[in-house]
């Protein structure tokens, strides 16, 4: 294994060479060591299994035919106790053992022909080694985001935004050793805090579209409500390019990660300290990805409340989740529709059938709602026998093909009652919200609340006279015409 040895940065890998050939062990060993990494050997597989009870090995290369233990029978007790150290099996034997029988039989990463020579052998290193890195990371990942998993069933019975978001926080410290951190998240509700437990932490909510507030925090930064409070203006103005761009930014002495779910920024988490390691920030973009979904679940549960009847979304919740959509919508200009349903002749089935029939047949609503749309797609009892829709991204085709999509499920629909049965059907309007036009420049910072208040009540009133008008016809149909499209109202100047 003649080659000329280098000296390269420490790679922070550790090898294992199970070999009872004591030259090959030696050259392979300063082999290794040429490239970086830290090299263990022994010439047992007994001796091999024991090392690897004591010591964090990455890779093993294992000498398939060895006297007391074969590798074979050293990977078969290996994976009784360690299911992540990843194995090249060597042999000086071509023939000795079918490579594809091995590696399908075996938990092993690769199968290695000594006389190959050191340039193949340096190849099924690094490929053990990239195997190990990922094997790593997920496990690593793994444990860092166990608190989330643990905490997700939990977020139904309890209120534990709060818990949730310093609980992130600590783990983050665990994984990383962070000790000064911040976590701050975009919400529309107002402040909150708490002194709960001698931590160094806590609690608010965003109170517009812009501006950050510290919700759990660690270290230096205990005690703040505003991140203008612990940053200064440049590391400001830093934070909320991250957040517009939504990706992990490292800087020199800080590592930015923000929350995204979908298109929807929720927050950032914000670490002192520069995180270098590859595998940490694949890590930090697991994580935080974990932790936006959670986040985001955590809040909407807080805020939502289904109806036992119909099984959708209560009022308050859906007029909470279609101002979050109008905001997104105006970022990202896009199209949104909203749409009025309502239950035809309720009065008629009340009368014949009783409030239990108009109980059944506004289940029956509620069920084909949910039915007709997307995952997406926020549907929720309005009030009384009255429903409503918001349909992100989606124009008047879209909004049309929902419309209808409902009318014809509703088709067979029947409410049985005494005398007979009862058809159930609904009137649908319709209105659009279309994409802004505005330039950046005429864009004030931040968009106060009330104009976002003002656009959902005209998206509202609009789909609401589509309603009226659908009735007008006869019911059982959607309705919906140019007044029904809404274009966002002029912003106030900016100063």
């Amino acid at each position: 294994m003649a080659r000329k040895t280098k000296v390269s940065e420490p790679s922070g890998y550790t090898v294992l060479i199970v070999d009872d050939n004591q030259d090959y062990l030696a050259a392979t060993r300063s082999l290794l060591e040429g490239e970086g990494h830290h090299v263990l050997t022994t010439d047992s597989g007994i001796a091999a299994l024991e090392i690897l009870k004591e010591q964090k090995v990455d890779l093993m290369l294992l000498d398939y035919y060895m006297p007391g233990m074969t590798g074979e029978e050293v990977v078969s007790e290996l994976r009784t106790f360690n299911l992540v150290v990843q194995i090249i099996l060597q042999t000086g034997y071509v023939n000795e053992q079918p490579p594809r029988e091995l590696l399908k039989r075996l938990d092993i990463q690769g199968y290695y022909d000594k006389s190959e020579g050191a340039e193949k052998l340096l190849l099924w290193t690094d490929v053990g080694l990239k195997a190990a890195y990922s094997v790593q990371l997920l496990t690593k990942s793994r444990k860092g985001l166990q608190y989330i998993l643990d905490v997700t069933p939990d977020m139904h019975r309890i209120q534990s935004l709060n818990d949730l978001l310093q609980g992130i926080l600590w783990q983050i410290a665990g994984l990383l050793g962070v000790v000064n951190s911040f976590l701050a998240v975009i919400d529309e509700g107002g402040l909150r805090s708490t002194d709960e437990e001698q931590t160094e932490s806590f609690l608010a909510m965003v109170n517009d579209d812009t501006e950050l507030v510290i919700r759990a925090s660690t270290g230096r930064f205990a005690g703040h409500e505003k991140v203008s409070d612990v940053l200064d203006d440049e590391r400001s103005k830093v934070i909320y390019e991250t957040l517009q761009k939504g990706r992990i930014r490292i800087l020199k002495d800080t590592t930015l990660v923000p929350l995204k779910v979908g298109d929807l920024i929720i927050g950032m988490i914000y670490l002192d300290r520069q995180v270098i390691h590859p595998q940490d920030q694949e890590l930090l973009s697991v994580f935080s990805n974990q932790a936006a979904v959670a986040i985001q679940n955590s809040q909407l549960y807080e805020l939502a409340a289904i109806d036992n009847l119909t099984g959708l979304y209560t009022r308050g919740f859906f007029e909470k989740w279609l101002y979050r959509e109008l905001r997104t919508a105006f970022r990202s200009r896009q199209s949104l529709a909203f749409l009025m349903v309502d239950l035809d002749k309720l009065k008629q089935i009340n009368d014949q059938g009783g409030h239990q029939a108009g109980d059944r047949a506004l289940m029956i609503i509620g069920d084909v709602l949910r039915r007709a749309t997307r995952s997406t797609d926020i549907t929720a009892r309005y009030g009384g026998d009255e429903f409503a829709i918001i349909l992100p991204n989606t124009g008047e085709e879209g909004a049309w093909a929902v419309g209808n999509r409902i009318i014809h499920m509703l088709e067979e629909k029947r409410v049985s009652i005494a005398t007979g049965e009862l058809f159930v059907h609904t009137s649908v309007g319709i209105s659009i919200l279309e994409p802004h036009t505005f330039k950046p420049e005429e864009i004030p910072h931040p968009i106060a609340p009330e104009y976002m208040d003002m656009m959902s009540h005209i998206l509202i009133r609009r789909a609401d006279k589509a309603l009226y008008e659908s009735k007008q016809r006869g019911g059982d149909q959607v309705y919906y015409d140019r007044v029904s499209v809404v274009k966002w109202l002029p912003l106030a100047p900016m100063d």
